[in-house]
């Protein structure tokens, strides 16, 4: 796989289109096939992992998605799909603990701070949902707060750490938008946007990994 990374790219990004223009078609079994596609390609670039970072940030793209076939097939499988991406989440914020261990608690409070912004808008409307939301938005704090932690703590000068700050914030900026569509207002047309910063977050979260 070390030598197909062109082919990957560009599988991913035929799969990416083609699921856009499915979901906007309305053919939903292309759409069931082609959306964890983009993901999966992503995965591609990291096996076999050679790091438990690589590891680690593999397993979140599987664990991705498998949640993104569970949402497309079905919303009563929401619940499921949500479980999927958190472990996914914690697969992230294992691999960004393995980077640094430095606690930055101010970063931490403006994480905390952001989340609980999101949350509270969210909150009226999320019914029996309200105890997974609440676990999901911890879940993805402590990435979003472990990939800050990396800014500054690696001297070799390259651009991990800010890959990984970008595709969390991208990744976490989705699910709002996931959650609002969801909970909010159904009729939003947000699918675009939200795929978008999500496969920029997924590939971004990759990039930052350490293969070697």
């Amino acid at each position: 796989m070390r030598n197909s990374g062109p082919f990957l790219l560009r599988l991913g990004l035929l799969t990416a289109a083609l699921y856009l223009l499915a979901h906007l078609l309305g053919w939903s079994g292309l759409a069931l096939v082609c959306k964890p596609l983009p993901v999966v390609c992503l995965l591609g670039f990291l096996i076999p992992p050679r790091t438990s970072d690589a590891a680690l940030i593999a397993a979140g793209l599987l664990l991705s998605a498998i949640g993104d076939l569970l949402l497309e097939a079905s919303p009563a499988l929401f619940l499921p799909g949500l479980a999927s991406f958190l472990l996914a989440h914690v697969c992230y914020v294992i691999a960004f603990f393995g980077r640094t261990r430095a606690l930055h608690l101010g970063r931490l409070g403006l994480v905390i701070a952001l989340a609980w912004g999101a949350f509270s808008v969210l909150e009226p409307h999320l019914g029996a949902m309200r105890v997974p939301v609440i676990a999901y938005v911890v879940v993805i704090s402590a990435m979003l707060w472990r990939a800050a932690a990396q800014l500054g703590e690696d001297r070799t000068g390259n651009l991990r750490p800010i890959l990984a700050i970008a595709g969390a914030a991208m990744f976490a900026i989705s699910d709002v938008m996931v959650a609002w569509h969801r909970f909010v207002a159904p009729e939003a047309a947000l699918q675009l946007p939200l795929m978008l910063l999500y496969w920029s977050g997924q590939l971004a979260i990759t990039a930052s990994s350490r293969r070697t």
